[in-house]
């Protein structure tokens, strides 16, 4: 028979798992991070998995930090500016200003916990069409998605689109990197922010601004 007190250890050790887990995600972005920085540059693949892991569902089961807020009551909350056609739409800028724009990104994933527009939960900004390129806009987790499904990570795919493979090239380079590989270092920066604020908040009762405890 099992004990009175069996449920609640089994949660216990399902929650410190789960934070097991999302500390090992933030030590493999921190070893693929220093990698990248000594020059090798295959480590993307290797982030846009962990990124995937992190943040996107996949076969019915939910990202993992998505669990994690779910195991521990909170909210990650993230904040944006609008983009040029939102800004347009809501009367802020003149609709000349987006004649002939062929690439903008507003919203770098590493300014999500300074200061913006709109607060919204990190599930949402990670759809937010932020990149804009060759008349397409592309979502963060869009790029991730590719990176880790279709182009060398989980397995190669013939059939990426010509825009997706643009996002990788030379022809348009953001701090030295193709828009789509400084995305994936830049949220993978941002994560190892994250995944630091997310250990203190649980194991020393911290508080961060962007992590909202759910109301019971």
């Amino acid at each position: 028979m099992e004990g009175p007190h069996k449920g609640t250890e089994m949660a216990k050790r399902t929650r410190e798992g789960y934070l097991a887990e999302l500390l090992d995600v933030r030590a493999k972005l921190e070893d693929f991070l220093q990698q990248i920085g000594g020059g090798n540059l295959s480590y993307y693949k290797e982030i846009a998995i962990k990124l995937r892991i992190l943040y996107c569902r996949k076969s019915g089961t939910n990202p993992l930090l998505m669990a994690i807020e779910d195991l521990y009551g909170f909210d990650t909350l993230v904040a944006v500016r609008w983009n040029m056609h939102e800004a347009i739409d809501r009367g802020l800028l003149p609709a000349s200003l987006a004649e002939g724009l062929v690439f903008e990104q507003i919203n770098s994933v590493v300014t999500w916990f300074e200061g913006g527009q709109l607060i919204v939960r990190i599930f949402e900004a990670l759809d937010r069409p932020e990149v804009l390129y060759s008349d397409q806009r592309y979502s963060y987790r869009h790029i991730i998605e590719i990176a880790a499904d279709k182009m060398g990570g989980a397995h190669v795919d013939s059939t990426v689109p010509q825009g997706d493979l643009a996002l990788h090239s030379q022809d348009l380079l953001i701090g030295g990197l193709p828009v789509a590989q400084r995305a994936l270092f830049d949220t993978a920066r941002a994560s190892v922010q994250l995944i630091n604020a997310i250990q203190g908040m649980v194991s020393k009762a911290e508080r961060y601004p962007f992590l909202r405890p759910r109301q019971q």
